[in-house]
């Protein structure tokens, strides 16, 4: 049984930086179309927390829609829903 022929390898081209404040940035180019999309990523949540101290992230999250001195209850919500498209 013949084997087709490969066909040429898909390339993605992927940067990887980390800035003098410690963010790090993943730049991935393609000049196909005149778009751009930025996405923030945290690396917190139940994962990061040390065993048998768990809870800390779900009690921040809820405390997080308690509103704050810059947001009332509940606009933190709006904001990401209105954010995403929902």
């Amino acid at each position: 049984m013949a084997t087709a022929p490969a066909g040429p390898a898909f390339q993605i081209p992927v940067d990887y930086y980390t800035l003098p404040n410690g963010l790090r940035v993943v730049l991935s180019p393609d000049h196909t179309a005149p778009t751009a999309t930025v996405a923030a990523y945290y690396a917190v949540g139940f994962r990061t927390e040390p065993r048998n101290r768990t809870g800390f992230a779900h009690l921040f999250e809820h405390l997080m829609f308690q509103g704050s001195q810059n947001l009332g209850k509940n606009e933190f919500i709006g904001l990401i829903k209105k954010t995403v498209g929902r």
